[in-house]
């Protein structure tokens, strides 16, 4: 325990709020409108200045909900309060964008050069997305895993603009003779209309769920990877509770994924259901949580087995779509012998062994929790003979300080940046990586304006944790060889930080 004590001990630093979620399990694998500053949000216009209104703010992939904010129908500029200190812009409030933001807060600056900083989200509220599995049981409300910006950053000097980005346009590449915006590091524009120069520029964007990999998932299946996303499936289990009350029927839900999402919401489900439904989960490797340590992967296979979720590991879902639509391309006699509803669910799930045959699942509900692909944005269509270098997966490739590469005024952290360990494996994309890349971009970044040497980053695994309903959960720390702590033990240990009130939250 001393090594996670020392572990805390250094986040001291940032607010409480990283005693909810980030100590202890939450930051093992770990599977939020602002405050309106009237003073301080100046706007120059440019001589395409146009009248302004008020536009829904659309919600990018599956997100839903709509609130007002300024759409400008031509491009504006932000004005810094301070024109001489350096100007730091943070697009992404997740964990890698705001305890950036909270860490370049909390340094020791020289009065002229401490930076303003400016945190770009498309949502009014921090998530702590580790523990959306709990809103499905109950012991937490939304409030209290999604605060609002404004009031985590109320008390620093730490401005939040809600709004998404639409083009990113650096002038950072050396050799290069792009435009010169007044000798800073490029500029942002968002979808409002608004343009921010900015100094130091930091990419935590993170990732949305990819749904179209297969036919009909769009349409029918449910992520869980934001708030609205949890609300939605908790909405969506909450009404076939009610409709099948008293019935013998049970409520069918399909998990697509075995990864720690994937297998903490089989188990969360499969317990809420309680007998009243069947879980399917549904995997294409030949196990469950394939990059686990084995104590994990073990407890997780107890708690599933003993809440009789099926398990169909070695399977492909083809597509997604309702009966009606699967009259003729594959034999549905398993489906159609059951009721003939055309609007029911079904999966098309094919065997990865050759020769197997196909088979069609029903469904009430599917979830998935199969890839994700990252939000960078799409730089300026200008023709300057550079670009952002990014992966497969479309990652900001960055070097060993995470600066992307090619771009010195440029950090990207999380789901934004694709890093490996000095033994070439790829970092995982969980929130305890981006937690501790958000210290050293934001040390690297007070470096930078104090040329002072920048530091390699390097990333200290503490262990994996998930949580696997109201009374279990696995705990595998990193510095004791072969411990799990599982079951209700687990759970206990991580409990206390799970029911701590919002107002242990804000700094």
């Amino acid at each position: 325990m001393a090594h996670l004590t020392a572990a805390a001990s250094a986040l001291a630093v940032l607010p409480r709020l990283n005693r909810r979620v980030v100590h202890w399990g939450k930051t093992f694998h770990c599977s939020s409108l602002t405050k309106r500053h009237s003073n301080s949000l100046l706007f120059g216009t440019t001589s395409r200045s146009r009248l302004s209104s008020l536009v829904s703010s659309a919600p990018v992939g599956n997100n839903v909900g709509s609130t007002e904010v300024l759409q400008e129908e031509a491009m504006k500029s932000y004005s810094w309060p301070d024109k001489k200190r350096p100007r730091v812009c943070i697009l992404g409030g997740g964990f890698g964008g705001l305890y950036t933001a909270l860490r370049l807060e909390s340094l020791t600056w020289p009065e002229d050069k401490k930076p303003q900083v400016m945190l770009v989200d498309q949502s009014e509220r921090f998530v702590f997305k580790p523990m959306l599995y709990e809103l499905l049981t109950g012991e937490v409300d939304a409030w209290e895993i999604a605060p609002r910006f404004s009031d985590l950053l109320v008390s620093t000097g730490v401005q939040f603009l809600r709004d998404r980005v639409k083009v990113l346009s650096p002038c950072d590449h050396p050799g290069t003779n792009g435009p010169n915006v007044s000798g800073c590091g490029g500029t942002v524009q968002l979808e409002s209309g608004l343009v921010i120069e900015y100094d130091w520029l930091v990419l935590s964007l993170g990732a949305e769920p990819k749904l179209d990999i297969i036919p009909g998932a769009v349409e029918f299946a449910l992520p869980f990877s934001t708030l609205d996303d949890a609300l939605k499936v908790n909405d969506k289990l909450t009404k076939l509770e009610r409709e099948n009350f008293g019935k013998a029927k049970p409520i069918r839900v399909v998990v697509v994924g075995l990864g720690y999402s994937g297998v903490e919401l089989a188990a969360t489900v499969s317990e809420r259901l309680e007998g009243k439904g069947v879980v399917q989960a549904i995997s294409f490797d030949s196990s469950i949580l394939p990059t686990a340590p084995p104590g994990n992967k073990e407890a997780a296979l107890k708690v599933l087995n003993s809440r009789k979720v099926e398990l169909l590991l070695g399977y492909l879902v083809r597509r997604i779509g309702k009966s009606g639509d699967f009259t003729t391309s594959v034999d549905q006699s398993d489906v159609a012998a059951k009721e003939n509803n055309p609007e029911q669910l079904v999966l098309e799930v094919q065997p990865t062994e050759k020769g197997a045959k196909t088979q069609l699942l029903e469904a009430d509900l599917v979830l998935w929790t199969v890839g994700n692909k990252p939000l960078l944005p799409q730089l300026e269509p200008n023709g300057w003979p550079f670009e952002l270098p990014v992966t497969g997966r479309g990652q900001a490739e960055t070097d060993e300080t995470l600066q992307v590469k090619g771009h010195p005024r440029i950090f990207a952290v999380g789901d934004s940046s694709a890093l490996r360990d000095p033994k070439g494996k790829m970092l995982p994309a969980t929130a305890q990586v981006a937690f501790q890349q958000a210290d050293f971009a934001g040390w690297n970044i007070w470096a930078a304006i104090n040329n002072r040497p920048l530091l390699p980053f390097r990333f200290q695994n503490l262990g994996e944790m998930m949580v696997l309903g109201r009374y279990d959960a696995a705990i595998t720390p990193s510095f004791i060889e072969g411990l799990t702590l599982e079951g209700p033990i687990g759970h206990a240990g991580c409990n206390p930080l799970h029911h701590l009130t919002t107002t242990d939250l804000y700094i």
